[in-house]
C-alpha cells in the first residue's frame, strides 16, 4: 500500500472508520483467503450475495487496493455476466498466490505505520486518538480479520471479492472460455493466443492456467527447420514457422485424441533452436480444453479450427522496453532488425488482429 492509494480510498469513502482502514490494509497484505474454507459453501454464499446485490451503473468494475490486488465489485455492470464459478476460481487462485508469498504480521505493521503517518497529518477521515484506541484493541485481539463499520456498510453497500490485478487483463477471454466449456459439452475446445513479441501471450496463458484445466502448446516449438529456410519461404508472411507440421501434430492430433477410438494422446516433437533438430517425441494425455500460445498461432493455413481467437496488443515503446529487460541489448537488436518486422508483415498480410474474437 502506498500513500497515494490510501489517500484515494479516504477521498472516495469519507465515512471510513479505523476498522475500515484496517480491513483495507489487511486485504492489501493478506488478500481474501480467509473466506474460502469450504469451496461449496463459498460458491453458495457468493451466489446468494450476488442475487441480493443490485446492479449499480456508477460502480466501477474494480478498485485497486495495492499489492497487485483489487476489489472486484459485484454491483458493477461489467461483473454481472461473470459466471459465479469463474469468479470464485479467480478469488481462490488469488488467495493462493498471496499465501505463497508468505506475507507476515510485520508486513501488516508496516502498512499500519503508513496509516498512522497519514492520520497524524490530518488526512484520514478519523482522528489519531480514535486510530490509537482501535489499533491497541486490534493488536490485543491477535490481529483478526475485521468487518466494515456499520456507517461504511450503510453508506457504500460494499459487495466485492479480492482478486489479482492480472486477472482483469484476461477477463474477456476467461468469460468466453467459460461459456464455451458450458456450451460445447464434451467436445474439445481449442483457443489460440496470438500477438507481437513481448505482448504478454505467455503471461496470459499462465493466468488462464490458474482458472482452467488445459494443455498448453507453444508456437515456439514449431520454428522452421534450417533446411527449410529458403529465401522464398522466409519471404512469405508467417513463413518462418513450420505451420504444416504444427497442424498435423497439434491440431489434427487434438482431434484424433478426442476420438474415443483413438489413443487419447497428442504426440509432438518440439523444435530445438540451438541446433535445428527435433527433440524426442512428447506425449500428452488429451484434455478437453487446449490453448495454443505464440506468434503465428492465427496463421490462415490452420483454417477455421479455433473456437476462440485472442489477440494481444502492445505499443512499440513498451514492446522494446520489455524485450530489453527480458533479453538484453543484443537480443533487442535482433528482434528489432529481424523478428519484429517478420511478425508485422504476417499481421498485416493476413489482417490478423481484425479477425480475432477478443483483443486484449
Amino acid at each position: 500500500m502506498n500513500k497515494e492509494l490510501l489517500l484515494a480510498h479516504f477521498a472516495r469513502y469519507p465515512l471510513m472508520q479505523p476498522t475500515d482502514a484496517v480491513k483495507l490494509l489487511y486485504q492489501n497484505t493478506f488478500g481474501g483467503g480467509h473466506l474460502i474454507r469450504d469451496p461449496e459453501k463459498a460458491l453458495a454464499y457468493l451466489e446468494e450475495e450476488r442475487a441480493r446485490t443490485p446492479e449499480t451503473p456508477a460502480v466501477p468494475l474494480y478498485e485497486d487496493i495495492g499489492g497487485g490486488l483489487v476489489r472486484l465489485n459485484l454491483a458493477a455492470p461489467d461483473c454481472r455476466d461473470l459466471p459465479s464459478d469463474l469468479l470464485l476460481k479467480m478469488f481462490s487462485a488469488s488467495a493462493a498466490h498471496v499465501l505463497a508469498e508468505n506475507r507476515t504480521q510485520t508486513d501488516l505493521e508496516d502498512a499500519f505505520a503508513l496509516l498512522y503517518t497519514v492520520t497524524a497529518e490530518g488526512k484520514a477521515p478519523f482522528t489519531l486518538a480514535a486510530l490509537d484506541e482501535y489499533l491497541d484493541a486490534y493488536r490485543a485481539a491477535g490481529y483478526p480479520m475485521v468487518s466494515h463499520s456499520e456507517n461504511y456498510r450503510n453508506a457504500y453497500c460494499p459487495a466485492y471479492r479480492i482478486i489479482q490485478m492480472e486477472y482483469l487483463t484476461i477477463l474477456p477471454a476467461a468469460k468466453a472460455i467459460s461459456r464455451l466449456l458450458m456450451r460445447r459439452s464434451a467436445a474439445p475446445v481449442v483457443i489460440a493466443i496470438d500477438g507481437p513479441a513481448a505482448s504478454g501471450k505467455t503471461t496470459a496463458a499462465a493466468a488462464l492456467a490458474d482458472l482452467f484445466f488445459f494443455f498448453l502448446f507453444h508456437m515456439a516449438d514449431y520454428f522452421l527447420p534450417f533446411d527449410m529456410r529458403t529465401e522464398e519461404r522466409l519471404a512469405a508472411p508467417g513463413g518462418n514457422v513450420h505451420y504444416e507440421r504444427f497442424k498435423k501434430e497439434i491440431l489434427d492430433g487434438i482431434a484424433s485424441a478426442a476420438d474415443p477410438r483413438g489413443s487419447g494422446l497428442v504426440v509432438y516433437r518440439p523444435f530445438d533452436c540451438s541446433d535445428g533438430t527435433l527433440k524426442a517425441p512428447v506425449s500428452v494425455p488429451y484434455k478437453r480444453l487446449n490453448i495454443i500460445e505464440g506468434s503465428y498461432a492465427h496463421h490462415p493455413h490452420f483454417g477455421d479450427c479455433y473456437d476462440l481467437r485472442v489477440f494481444l496488443t502492445i505499443s512499440p515503446e513498451e514492446q522494446r522496453a520489455r524485450i530489453l529487460a527480458r533479453n538484453g541489448e543484443e537480443m533487442l537488436t535482433r528482434f528489432v532488425e529481424r523478428w519484429i518486422p517478420m511478425e508485422e508483415q504476417y499481421f498485416a498480410a493476413f489482417d490478423v488482429e481484425s479477425h480475432a474474437d477478443i483483443i486484449l
